[in-house]
């Protein structure tokens, strides 16, 4: 055998090598990229299969009151929100030669998958749509352990492109029947918040669809900042003596009304 093709069966076999331990990366090396992307805010539990096509369970951490010493990817205990059902994703492995992502992502309930594609300056995510029957919000840390409520959440968005400074795109919450332990009255109401995207801001807006906490708002994100967000609570006149002192712990009283702030104060 000449040396050319001595060599070439030595790259061919190391080519082989590399590529065989590339199919078999478990999956939990998505889970350590996703911390990574998210700065520990999001990660995969539970994970399945391998790298390019696997499973999760999305959690959702506190990260006030997540362990530093047990927050690697083999942490069995997560202070967070776990989002129920598994997250079953497909990676591209030649896109990812060209430093471009290629991947399907579909979460239990979801009625069709999304397609999540791009590289490191813009990432880019097709419309979808998901519902949530019970979510215990209070466990993604402030403002919402305050007052510690559990809702049914539905989360709708367009088409999103995700930059480093922020991200394109509109997208919709709603949160349905909110009940809090620090109140007898369930549910409080159920409730609809607007993100619209416009690279470096969000604006943000809340409005009462149902119920007798009604709360109204408008605010703005951005990386450098955070939230910045000032709305009204007002109860309705039947149910005010109960809700009163829930109202108490959401902001400062003015009249008949509750000023809710979060960041900044907005102003009127």
């Amino acid at each position: 055998m000449t040396s050319g093709r001595w060599i070439f069966v030595a790259v061919a076999g190391i080519l082989g090598a590399v590529l065989a331990a590339a199919a078999l990366a478990p999956a939990s090396l998505a889970d350590a990229a996703l911390r990574r992307a998210t700065l520990g805010r999001i990660a995969l539990a539970e994970t399945q299969g391998s790298v390019w096509r696997g499973s999760g369970r999305i959690v959702l951490i506190d990260v006030a009151r997540a362990n530093p010493q047990a927050s690697g990817p083999a942490s069995p205990v997560l202070a967070g929100v776990a989002i129920p059902g598994r997250l079953v994703w497909q990676l591209r492995a030649l896109p990812l030669l060209v430093g471009v992502v290629d991947a399907t992502l579909q979460l239990e309930g979801m009625a069709q998958p999304v397609r999540l594609a791009g590289g490191p300056s813009e990432v880019r995510i097709s419309a979808g749509e998901f519902a949530l029957p019970s979510v215990e919000l209070g466990r993604l840390g402030s403002p919402w352990n305050t007052f510690r409520p559990v809702a049914a959440l539905g989360l709708r968005w367009e088409g999103l492109a995700f930059r480093e400074a922020g991200f394109e795109g509109r997208a919709q919450i709603q949160l349905d029947n909110v009940a809090s332990a620090l109140s007898p009255v369930r549910p409080l109401g159920s409730y609809r918040i607007e993100l619209v995207g416009s690279g470096r801001q969000t604006a943000v807006t809340m409005a009462t669809m149902t119920g007798p906490l009604r709360i109204e708002g408008a605010g703005s994100w951005d990386a450098r900042a955070g939230l910045r967000f000032r709305g009204v609570a007002r109860a309705e006149p039947v149910e005010e003596a109960r809700i009163r002192s829930f109202l108490s712990l959401l902001g400062k009283r003015v009249g008949d009304d509750t000023v809710i702030t979060i960041g900044p104060d907005t102003g009127a």
